[in-house]
């Protein structure tokens, strides 16, 4: 009589108990990261509406306290006031003030030094930026100067390089802040005879007003009241159902050809003159060989 195998069990699926719910007395890393993260959030939202905050009161102050009144006692809002006033963050009521306080913040250096120690410098200029109209011949427009005299950039650059600028008009400091630096260094710019044109959608009367009011500037300053000319330069693109109006700052480099070698726009105006003259230098042959290399 045999004897009988082993008898096989049956082969069940194994129940898994479902994971417990984390206690919420215990709350795992995830959560603390979470707190942690809206706890620095507040605390930077808290700081930034305090400095706002703070901001409004200066301005408030200003608005009561004229800069050119007499104060008795220069208490703490006078003080945080003359402070705000040296750096060009709250306006004196005179632009061109305000245009040179922005020049001291923001610019980099003033150039002191003679055009042949400029253009020793080892410092690479800024890059051009990528734009439509570089290595192509400069749209020649002809337009108004505060005089209300027809002038041609053809014309103005005639065998000569030539620094264009756009900027935003003179309801801006900081735009009058650029063509005011670029005067300080104009000699510089007549060493390489190049010459400077600013444009904006300013209208001659507006300017002419603003030059009895705050001083010419040395260079022909043009108004181009329909912005067609800023369009053809791509500074401004009207608005359109996508996207508003918007108009950069914008500053170019033609050579003696008439191309464009070099171009910058952005939401600010640019003030490295220091390369400016290094790219109308190095257009011209006139960098020194051993910076030319290097760059």
């Amino acid at each position: 009589m045999s004897t009988p195998g082993p008898v096989e069990q049956p082969n069940f699926p194994r129940q898994t108990r479902p994971a417990e719910p984390q206690s919420a007395a215990f709350p795992g890393p995830g959560y603390r990261q979470t707190a942690e993260r809206a706890a620095g959030t507040k605390f930077f939202l808290g700081m930034l509406f305090a400095v706002a905050s703070f901001y409004a009161m200066v301005l408030l102050y200003h608005a009561a306290n004229p800069a050119g009144a007499t104060v008795t006692e220069a208490g703490f809002l006078e003080n945080c006031r003359q402070i705000c006033l040296q750096y060009g963050l709250i306006s004196t009521g005179n632009l061109r003030k305000d245009a040179e306080s922005y020049i001291r913040v923001v610019q980099k250096e003033r150039l002191t030094e003679s055009l042949a120690q400029i253009l020793q410098t080892d410092t690479a200029p800024v890059t051009s930026q990528p734009h439509p109209l570089l290595h192509r011949a400069a749209p020649q427009v002809v337009l108004p100067d505060d005089k209300n005299q027809l002038a041609s950039l053809q014309q103005l650059g005639l065998r000569r390089p030539m620094v264009v600028v756009f900027y935003l008009g003179y309801g801006c400091s900081h735009c009058v802040a650029q063509l005011v630096s670029l005067e300080r260094d104009l000699h510089y710019f007549r060493e390489l005879d190049a010459d400077i044109v600013a444009i904006s959608a300013d209208s001659p009367q507006h300017t002419a007003q603003r030059f009895q009011q705050y001083g010419r500037f040395a260079f022909s300053v043009l108004s181009d009241e329909n912005r067609l000319a800023a369009a053809e330069w791509d500074v401004f693109h009207p608005a359109t159902e996508q996207s508003e109006e918007l108009m950069d700052h914008g500053t170019f480099i033609v050579d003696r050809n008439g191309q464009v070698i070099w171009a910058f726009r952005g939401r600010e105006p640019f003030l490295d003159n220091r390369s400016l003259l290094q790219v109308i230098a190095k257009s011209q042959g006139l960098l020194p060989e051993s910076v030319a290399q290097a760059q």
